[in-house]
């Protein structure tokens, strides 16, 4: 999930932030031969990876790879928690590295910076077996595309087997069967301890990065309503006031504010927090990505749960999609090194290395490249099938292309954090929110 951080008063510096940024990138356009350009330049590519711990021995190993392969070197730089706050003060001094990995949610916040290029495909060998779901992430509302995918993700849920046999249930397959799983985890001891201490759902209910959006995006989904729809004509117009948005809110607050089938805390937790919550056994109910395969089979928990698709809300299966995508970065006179490190990074090759490379990074977590197959890469594993058929029948992106999306998550999350907070009224929740996306619109 993509770094976010936000405040009212922070809209206002991103504005002034945005003005800042396009005229770094046109400076530096005009003082490094811009993207465009012949692209053939000497030193070393420098890349910068938003990830951290594990992740950057996994990476390193692709730009090895790649380095072996065509004798140009790869200077990388990685950091986590502060990534973006970094990439904004480079662009402010002029310093941009060459390419960019990033989550796809970035989109539309950097090319309303000016701080990426647009991609010609055409020069990314083997880009016709990259899905054309992963194309379309990185494609802006006109069309435009600003990014190569690398990997991508969808929703699934993990839910304790050995809790399931004890209260004498199947996994939930519609949102009524679900909501009865998560009771019966909160009240009837699934773990045997004589204590009243377990929970039926796993919820990083937290402001902090637009979690709690990102998180009830799939009942949204579920639900068959939209965060922004885009207008055909180069915009978007708010949708989060719409019925079944209401129903997907209504659904969360049942579960949070009724059957008290949270974990405790959850409004002030991220995925750190929620990934221990089901590790631990507090929770028994967890939607979240597969890159959580790895850390929780590294827990006293493996072995005890099951993977299965989301439940299907009123308009059926739907999960929340996400992408990691390369970016062309402004200014760079690499553009023919930036196609050759995109074109290795789809291949066959370095996808593999992305998922296995090392176990406890996954940096690719579905593959993008049709060719390749998630579950037999990871030796059969059919947790593995199971997240890449949601990921291809019933995934929806957010919005990313839209300028400053993560504005709109992060308002979505408060807003949804106070609700629940208050068990107050959705309608009313939502409608106020849909007055400040139209605001944001008009802007």
């Amino acid at each position: 999930m993509s770094k976010f951080r936000g405040s009212r008063r922070r809209h206002v510096q991103a504005a002034a932030l945005a003005v800042t940024l396009v005229t770094a990138s046109l400076a530096l356009t005009a003082c490094g031969g811009g993207g465009s350009g012949s692209g053939k330049a000497s030193g070393p590519l420098k890349v910068w990876v938003r990830g951290a711990g594990d992740s950057q021995k996994a990476y390193q190993m692709v730009f090895d790879a790649y380095t072996k392969k065509t004798g140009v070197k790869v200077e990388l730089f990685m950091t986590n928690t502060d990534f973006e706050t970094k990439l904004n003060a480079a662009a402010a001094a002029h310093k941009l590295p060459d390419v960019v990995i990033d989550d796809g949610s970035q989109l539309g916040t950097f090319k309303k910076q000016g701080i990426i290029t647009e991609v010609d495909k055409s020069k990314i060998t083997g880009a016709d077996q990259v899905s054309a779901t992963a194309w379309k992430s990185v494609a802006d509302d006109k069309g435009a595309t600003y990014g190569v995918p690398f990997s991508a993700q969808a929703s699934v849920l993990l839910i304790r087997s050995d809790w399931l046999k004890k209260v004498g249930m199947q996994a939930p397959t519609t949102w009524d069967q679900m909501e009865a799983v998560a009771k019966a985890f909160t009240t009837q001891d699934p773990d045997g301890n004589g204590k009243n201490d377990t929970y039926g759902l796993d919820v990083p209910g937290s402001t902090q990065r637009g979690y709690l959006s990102w998180y009830w995006s799939n009942f949204l989904y579920q639900a068959g309503g939209d965060f922004l729809t885009a207008t055909g004509s180069g915009g978007f117009t708010s949708a989060i006031g719409s019925d079944q948005a209401v129903t997907a809110a209504d659904y969360l607050k049942k579960l949070y504010c009724t059957d008290k089938a949270v974990q405790p805390g959850a409004l002030n937790q991220v995925t750190s927090d929620t990934n221990k919550a089901f590790q631990t056994g507090v929770a028994g109910m967890y939607l979240t990505g597969p890159y959580a395969y790895a850390t929780t089979d590294a827990t006293a928990v493996k072995g005890k749960y099951d993977v299965v698709a989301p439940p299907a809300g009123p308009k059926g299966v739907g999960a929340l999609a996400e992408g990691t995508t390369i970016y062309a970065m402004a200014g760079s006179s690499r553009s023919a090194d930036f196609a050759t490190l995109a074109s290795y990074m789809v291949s066959p090759e370095a996808q593999t290395t992305g998922m296995t490379g090392v176990p406890t990074a996954t940096i690719v977590r579905l593959p993008i490249n049709t060719t390749v197959d998630a579950a037999k890469v990871h030796g059969d594993d059919p947790r593995w099938q199971v997240a890449q058929q949601v990921y291809d029948k019933n995934a929806t992106y957010e919005p990313v292309s839209a300028p400053d999306w993560q504005t709109y998550r992060n308002d979505a999350s408060e807003t949804l954090n106070k609700l629940l907070s208050s068990c107050g009224d959705s309608k009313q929740a939502l409608t106020s929110l849909d007055g400040t996306y139209q605001s944001l619109l008009k802007k």
